[in-house]
């Protein structure tokens, strides 16, 4: 399968990326795929060569503040693009959005180092938009998450974000219990696609503690 266009994984940018319509309860279907959705970064992951770039959803670099992240794409064989969600930490292991803005403000070299040491970022990727030169997003997405799978194994820096299929309801009581910001549901047959769409659903923890502390708990 060609690239689009002849498209590479370093001409591809932040606005390629595929994004979720907010729905309003759980649910379970056999044909969807249900994801934890992690309280961090969303990253589009580019790496070809030796080359790695880090792009959040607004087009910004952030291979500065986090390197090793960059570090353990780099030892990943091949080139590819990835989705992803960055994220960091809190004592409890759980996602603190608020060490996350603090690691991507942090720039020169000997604070970066500092707080990558205290506060280490995580990459949970989850889908593959190319592989070595092969465009995947025709691909269904069950075919696509075997491809990321078969690409890399988990570090403490890298983690595949699997799902769980069919039991929604299950997922969501889940990141309710464990005090996550919600779930994602994706239809198993879906392609990727560059912006907004209805086969991929967010559906958010309205008790979520970071949500309500900010006020927005119920939206």
């Amino acid at each position: 399968m060609r690239l689009f266009g002849g498209q590479t994984p370093t001409d591809m940018d932040a606005s390629d990326l595929m994004l979720a319509t907010l729905y309003r309860r759980p649910f379970s279907d056999p044909e969807w795929l249900y994801e934890i959705k992690y309280d961090g970064f969303r990253c589009l992951i580019l790496k070809a060569g030796a080359s790695v770039d880090l792009f959040s959803r607004n087009g910004n670099l952030f291979n500065g503040s986090f390197p090793e992240i960059v570090d353990a794409v780099s030892r990943v064989p091949g080139d590819f693009a990835w989705d992803a969600e960055l994220t960091v930490d809190d004592a409890t292991g759980r996602p603190s959005f608020e060490r996350l803005q603090r690691r991507a403000v942090t720039r020169t070299a000997r604070n970066v180092r500092a707080a990558a040491g205290a506060d280490p970022a995580r990459l949970y990727v989850f889908d593959a938009l190319s592989v070595d030169g092969e465009d995947l997003r025709r691909l269904p997405l069950l075919e696509r998450k075997e491809r990321l799978r078969e690409s890399f194994d988990d570090t403490r820096t890298l983690i595949y974000a699997s799902g769980v299929q069919a039991a929604g309801e299950f997922v969501f009581e889940q990141a309710q219990s464990l005090d996550l910001e919600g779930m994602v549901a994706k239809r198993l047959d879906s392609t990727y696609q560059k912006g907004r769409s209805r086969d991929w659903l967010k559906i958010k923890h309205a008790g979520y503690s970071r949500a309500a502390a900010l006020g927005f708990g119920r939206k």
